[in-house]
């Protein structure tokens, strides 16, 4: 895949990602809004159905006080009558309201059958009713009365609903209506509604002071839902029933809770899994990189040994060197070196590929690290001499007995001690010491080459990966020795790692457990 076209398709994913979470947040933001305002509607519903109900049984009340006044205005609501009031106020105050109804009855008489005639009588009757008003009514209770009297008595309906208006308007709030009664209303019609929220309530005054009227929690600041619940005889709200809901949230969020879940854990799986797409997209471009690159390495490593053993080969039909029976041992040899170094690089290839599936074979038996790592010392110290360099030991390890795979063991090694070698540059100063950690046998191998970047240290334990600079690898090999190092150790239930900085040089680590 085109790294353009890697790019491209990584920003169209994206795209398309937040794309999906705007519209899922956006949805679950609607669907919230749109439970809010229903809860706000049955909320309304529920206040005004309590107000009227609380209305109603205080105007029962009057109805009941008045049921005499109301059957006989009721029955005769169809005769012809007149209605006249009288209000009187006695020396203490007290005031009386005097209703008096005139009502005509006529009826008809037969007189003569022959002639068809007949005597019309009238009976004139008066009702009167005498209402007591409270000594603490007030003014505006006598005026209102007197304005419009004949009118307003010949309903008795309204009679007495302005009466109660005015009559209960001139109590206490805390004597018209009990808090608990109040909220056991409130709540019913709640629930009736579906709503299982816990309500603070309160009546206020028409100036939206708070009363005495109030459930303990009550905070004036925290109202949220008011309506009217009394009024006066100019229709003006005398008082104000308000609430407000302390789990109001957790309510309205309840019913959609399960769906804000699931739209959670769906988007959480689509981010996961996007972001694993686009993670195994780049690894698997990189793998392929170093694979390529890793492939034209090993062409170039092959190149050598087979023009050595192609020249060989050629040299060897030669007349002059057939008889020369030296040169034909030195051809000889030489083929057989180059075959050999041709057999190790295929046998490493081979002996990684085991440990991928976890093909290899690792035969434990006790044996003494400490002579194991004397023995690769001592093979590498043949080609640092050469080199013009130096191997200094440090055995300090008094627990050296492992059981281990002496073979891969001594190849794990073999291959730090080469990478120290290869990365030192000219004349390699390579420093080995042993010692014992907690119950570990640590093999420390340090050297003063070019050393690694902390982006290079993180990746030298891949497979395939090598150091390069530039576009140049500086130094031959295929990125699989320090691969099969970890592999090996960690096998052997052990650990490896290295620190290292540029220009300072690289030490590595390998801790693996005694008995």
């Amino acid at each position: 895949m085109r790294k353009g076209f890697n790019k491209i398709l990584i920003i169209l994913m994206s795209v398309a990602l937040i794309g999906l979470v705007i519209i899922q947040f956006y949805w679950t933001q609607k669907v919230f809004v749109s439970h809010t305002e229903e809860f706000n509607g049955r909320v309304y519903q529920a206040l005004n159905e309590t107000a009227e109900e609380i209305n109603q049984k205080e105007l029962q009340l009057y109805y009941t006080r008045f049921e005499n006044v109301h059957n006989d205005f009721k029955s005769t609501t169809d005769k012809p009558q007149v209605m006249s009031s009288q209000l009187i106020q006695d020396s203490a105050g007290t005031t009386y309201i005097t209703l008096t109804r005139y009502i005509l009855e006529r009826s008809v008489v037969p007189m003569s059958e022959q002639y068809n005639d007949s005597l019309i009588s009238a009976n004139l009757y008066s009702q009167e009713k005498v209402l007591k008003i409270p000594k603490d009514s007030g003014a505006n209770m006598i005026q209102n009365l007197s304005l419009d009297t004949e009118e307003n008595f010949k309903n008795s309906t309204y009679t007495i609903e302005r009466l109660a208006r005015l009559d209960a308007g001139n109590r206490p709030i805390d004597a018209r209506i009990d808090i608990n009664a109040l909220d056991s209303i409130f709540t019913k019609q709640l629930r009736k509604r579906g709503v299982q929220s816990h309500p603070q309530l309160a009546i206020l005054k028409a100036d939206s002071s708070q009363t005495k009227v109030a459930t303990e929690e009550f905070d004036l600041k925290d109202r949220e839902y008011t309506i009217p619940i009394f009024y006066d005889n100019t229709d003006k709200p005398q008082y104000l029933l308000t609430t407000y809901f302390p789990d109001k949230q957790l309510s309205i969020l309840g019913p959609i809770i399960p769906i804000v879940m699931l739209t959670i854990i769906f988007t959480i799986i689509i981010i996961s899994v996007f972001s694993l797409a686009i993670y195994y997209m780049q690894l698997q471009r990189n793998i392929s990189e170093i694979k390529t690159d890793f492939i034209n390495n090993m062409t170039h490593e092959f190149k050598t040994p087979i023009a050595t053993i192609n020249i060989a080969s050629d040299a060897l039909k030669n007349d002059k060197v057939i008889s020369d029976h030296e040169r034909i041992r030195y051809y000889a040899d030489l083929i057989k070196q180059e075959n050999k170094r041709m057999n190790s690089q295929v046998e490493m290839v081979l002996r990684m590929a085991k440990l991928e599936r976890n093909q290899v074979d690792i035969h434990l038996q006790e044996f003494d690290l400490n002579d194991l790592v004397k023995k690769s010392v001592s093979t590498m110290r043949f080609i640092v001499d050469n080199l013009n360099g130096i191997i200094f030991e440090d055995y300090q390890a008094s627990r050296s007995l492992v059981d281990g795979d002496a073979f891969h063991l001594e190849n794990t090694i073999n291959n730090i001690l080469d990478n120290a070698r290869k990365y030192s540059g000219e004349n390699p100063q390579i420093f080995v010491k042993t010692y014992n950690e907690a119950e570990m046998y640590v093999i420390e191998v340090r050297d003063e080459g070019i050393g690694m970047s902390k982006s290079v240290l993180k990746k030298i334990f891949d497979q395939f990966y090598r150091e390069e600079t530039g576009n140049v690898h500086n130094v031959k090999g295929h990125g699989l020795g320090l691969a099969y190092v970890k592999k090996i150790v960690e096998l052997h239930k052990g650990q490896v790692y290295a620190e290292s900085e540029p220009g300072k040089g690289s030490t590595f680590y390998i801790k693996l457990p005694t008995k």
